[in-house]
């Protein structure tokens, strides 16, 4: 699990790295570092967390017309590439939790 702690000082890291490597300028990183300082209680707030996913708007279910449509869509541009004919084991796709 990660820790409060943990983030915080693995985002410190990254800002202290763009600094050093100037690829921020100092007075940004010194921002990003005060926002971190305001925000990062915000994310292990757990009310805070579960009344923002509560706000979150409602989706709709997509007909299937939409789903082909937007199927579609999402294939455009693709006409060129081959099909995949392979196959893939089990353990190919689950080599990382199976």
């Amino acid at each position: 699990m990660i820790t409060k702690e943990r983030l915080e000082e693995t985002i410190r890291g990254v800002i202290r790295e763009f600094k050093r490597a100037k690829r921020i300028p100092d007075p940004t990183a010194d921002e990003l570092s005060a926002a971190l300082e305001a925000r990062v209680d915000d994310l292990f707030d757990q009310e805070a967390t579960f009344g923002s996913v509560d706000e979150l708007p409602e989706l709709a279910p997509a007909s299937d017309a939409e789903f082909e449509a937007d199927m579609q869509s999402f294939a455009e541009g693709t006409e060129h590439l081959p099909a995949y004919s392979g196959t893939y084991s089990r353990a190919d796709i689950y080599f990382d939790h199976d």
